[in-house]
């Protein structure tokens, strides 16, 4: 058989005239296959189909082609937003946000290019996402992802203009708390113990979700009395995690659970998401939508700033200051024995007044009631208090 006509039998699919995908020998997948320098590359699309080939060969020519100075005619908004997350967004932390943005974009623009996006189309971009009943920090995230992906391509030189893409307004902060009564109910409904972990975690401490997930015990400086969010070898980010004090009621908490990894775990696994779990356990609890997980630090800051605690240890507590200027001093700052002790009373004392009425807590952390603890109920205006049995450790 000559050259030319195996070659055609090879071929089950041609993309274009750079690309097709291709049969090879003793492999039962589908290859995408171009050339670079006059030698054939192949990649393996992992899929024996054609139509999820043909897919997957979409996703490595946005991955791996080498583009140079497009004209914004040329490229199709859908693209660049998919390049952007192959090539960069889904290395990070937030994935699988960017991916959810990825969809709004392609869903709405499907094949319209860079040229098409115009002032007026964005506005209809935004009245769409709106008419979806998104709020409007999410609206703004979306949004920005997507200018993120275009003005990337545009300084790696791979377009040669992007449009400006004007953001919507910063959006107020998320205006939900939980009151007291709320989290008695959420924590006494039934919930698989990564949950509750989760949740003594990040009430213990007014970290972020992420920060709760990747909790492990050398993270855990229990001669200091000391918890550092950010583990070795991680890269700080914007969204900036401290060293925090360890609570009393957090460290017995962790101490008897002892897992091999990761505090909040499944079947010793890490746990990447507890949306699902979370939202089940909601609607047993009978609680709005608008309790979320985020609402867990809303809550402790919310609660921190009612028992008096400094705005700037708050801060502190929630990463949102980086300590003090100097960065030698502030590697030494975290054990003053002063550091952040006002937060860490506060922590106590409401996690007492929690454990009073929810059982599980009080299990968890081997608390026994014991002698006069005031607790005040958060029913709204004129809530009263009330004499109740202290919490103490065993």
């Amino acid at each position: 058989m000559q050259r030319g006509a195996a070659d055609l039998e090879r071929i089950a699919y041609r993309i274009t005239d750079e690309y097709a995908l291709v049969r090879q020998h003793r492999s039962p997948f589908l290859y995408l296959e171009w050339r670079e320098a006059g030698k054939p590359v192949r990649r393996s699309t992992g899929h024996r189909d054609l139509e999820p080939a043909k897919r997957r060969a979409r996703e490595l020519i946005l991955e791996h082609a080498d583009i140079r100075e497009a004209a914004p005619e040329d490229v199709p908004i859908a693209a660049v937003i998919d390049r952007h997350y192959l090539r960069h967004a889904q290395q990070l932390a937030s994935k699988a946000s960017y991916k959810a943005s990825k969809k709004l974009w392609a869903a709405f623009y499907t094949t319209e290019t860079i040229a098409q996006l115009t002032p007026a189309r964005q506005r209809a971009f935004k009245a769409w996402l709106e008419a979806r009943g998104l709020a409007p920090g999410y609206i703004r995230r979306v949004i920005g992802d997507g200018k993120a992906a275009l003005n990337h391509a545009w300084q790696e030189g791979e377009i040669t203009r992007v449009p400006f893409i004007k953001l919507p307004p910063v959006a107020k902060g998320y205006p939900h708390w939980a009151k007291f009564e709320e989290l008695v109910r959420f924590l006494n409904t039934p919930m698989p113990e990564h949950l509750f972990a989760y949740c003594m975690i990040r009430l213990n401490t007014g970290c972020r979700g992420d920060a709760a997930r990747d909790l492990q015990p050398f993270q855990i400086d229990w001669d200091a009395q000391l918890i550092d969010l950010n583990p070795p070898g991680r890269q700080q980010t914007k969204k900036f995690r401290p060293v925090v004090p360890l609570t009393d009621c957090l460290a017995r908490y962790l101490r008897a659970q002892r897992p091999e990894s990761f505090y909040v775990h499944w079947h010793g696994q890490h746990v990447d998401s507890i949306k699902t779990t979370w939202r089940k356990v909601r609607v047993a609890a009978g609680m709005p939508r608008h309790f979320a997980p985020k609402i867990l630090r809303h809550t402790v800051g919310t609660e921190l700033r009612r028992r008096g605690v400094p705005g700037w240890d708050i801060s502190g507590q929630l990463g949102h200051v980086r300590g003090e200027s100097a960065p030698t001093t502030e590697n030494y700052a975290k054990f003053d024995p002063e550091y952040l002790a006002r937060a860490k009373a506060a922590f106590d004392s409401w996690m007492g007044e929690l454990a009073v009425r929810v059982p599980r807590l009080r299990d968890a952390t081997a608390m026994k009631l014991g002698g006069g603890l005031r607790v005040v109920e958060a029913n709204g205006e004129g809530a009263e208090s009330r004499a109740v049995a202290g919490v103490h450790a065993v």
